[in-house]
């Protein structure tokens, strides 16, 4: 098939996406396949998109028209319960299904998972955790000195499997399901951590980075001197255990002072707890009195913690995470570092299918740039423009 550059002016329904549509600054926000219908036509233009390249005949001039891909409704009864989420929710992840080129769907993150590049980052990870988890024995029970280079370059070897960013996003959400024990949410809060710091400063030279990078790494080693019942407790924790799972922060920052590490992995590992409206612990600092990278890691082991499965939780719609960050986030975490990253995460999702409160299957289409949380949804023939409908949210995203 050949494609071609028309204005936007010229666009019309059924028109079929030859390439990805990206705003000024280099922000996704619909995919190449995709079918363009008039609502989808009437948002590119308030992203001032002016061109894009649509799938032509081979004569190079007669766009080819298809009707948009419906997405059936797969839902069974044994599926639905009383609030609406799957009990499968950790475990499915043939679900994902996403248009591509030829209009045929794909179970995405099925196929992602059988890729070299997915089995490669998947052996780099769990690798890259075994070394964790050693390691952190080795400083906390035996005294030494950190492997900083060694930890470093596990987790670099993790980053090289990705191709970007968005990547990466794309291959975390595929490792869902595993065990997420401290070792596990360090590794990931290391790699967001990484990534954000990417995002946000491209020309951040390389020692700053692995600074941020260990950061993340480190910040809850204080967990090894938590009793173990409190961290793995599936109940709500009482006040007096939640003081005492508080106290891994003081415990991280006093295990990390006395090692070989720039000073600020300790700040953070005391600090990555704090909030800029001085809602957080352990010392109520605002915004000017955090450390810059505490309030990277922050935000990464916040969004780590929420989209994961926990011994008490199921892990939480990543749409009510990110909800909740453009609700009561721009005061508590760093805007300027939360937005950038919240609009990256969500570009993860385009593609991804959806069951809406309303019961029904969908599959997000493109992202809305003023409410992340509230995309636009494919469902059959009907498009659901969430920003504009407040009775209809994402409940699940189904992996």
């Amino acid at each position: 098939m050949a494609e071609k550059r028309i204005l936007i002016t010229k666009a019309i329904s059924n028109m079929v996406l030859a390439d990805d549509v990206y705003t000024l600054d280099n922000r996704l926000v619909i995919s190449k396949g995709a079918v363009l219908t008039d609502e989808v036509i009437a948002a590119l233009k308030d992203y001032s998109i002016f061109a894009i390249r649509i799938v032509v005949e081979d004569d190079g001039k007669t766009p080819i028209l298809k009707e948009a891909e419906k997405v059936e409704d797969t839902q069974t009864e044994a599926d639905k319960s009383e609030d609406g989420m799957s009990d499968s929710f950790t475990n499915s992840v043939s679900d994902i299904i996403e248009i591509g080129e030829n209009g045929e769907q794909e179970q995405y993150f099925s196929q992602i998972r059988e890729t070299e590049e997915f089995k490669e980052f998947h052996s780099s990870f769990v690798e890259s955790v075994e070394g964790l988890k050693e390691a952190f024995n080795n400083v906390v029970m035996k005294n030494e000195e950190v492997d900083s280079t060694g930890m470093l370059n596990d987790v670099n070897n993790v980053v090289s499997k990705g191709r970007n960013s968005l990547h990466i996003l794309d291959m975390l959400q595929c490792m869902r399901g595993y065990n997420d024990v401290t070792y596990v949410h360090c590794l990931n809060v290391a790699l967001l951590s990484n990534m954000i710091g990417r995002i946000v400063y491209p020309d951040m030279d390389k020692a700053e980075l692995d600074v941020l990078t260990l950061s993340g790494l480190l910040c809850d080693i204080g967990k090894m001197l938590v009793p173990e019942e409190i961290i793995m407790k599936k109940g709500r924790l009482t006040l007096p255990e939640y003081n005492i799972a508080k106290t891994h922060v003081f415990h991280g920052n006093n295990i990390l002072k006395r090692l070989n590490l720039d000073p600020r992995i300790a700040e953070v590992a005391m600090r990555h707890h704090e909030r800029c409206d001085g809602s957080g612990y352990p010392g109520g600092y605002r915004r000017d009195q955090i450390e810059e990278f505490a309030r990277i890691v922050a935000i990464a082991d916040t969004y780590d913690a929420m989209t994961s499965d926990r011994v008490y939780r199921s892990a939480m719609c990543p749409f009510d995470v990110i909800h909740m960050f453009e609700r009561e986030g721009l005061v508590k975490y760093d805007a300027g570092f939360l937005l950038p990253f919240l609009e990256k995460a969500v570009q993860a999702y385009i593609n991804t299918k959806v069951k809406l409160s309303t019961n029904e299957i969908g599959r997000v289409i493109m992202i809305n740039q003023k409410e992340f949380s509230k995309p636009i949804v494919q469902v059959g023939d009907v498009f659901y423009d969430l920003s504009e409908n407040s009775s209809i949210v994402i409940n699940q995203v189904l992996f």
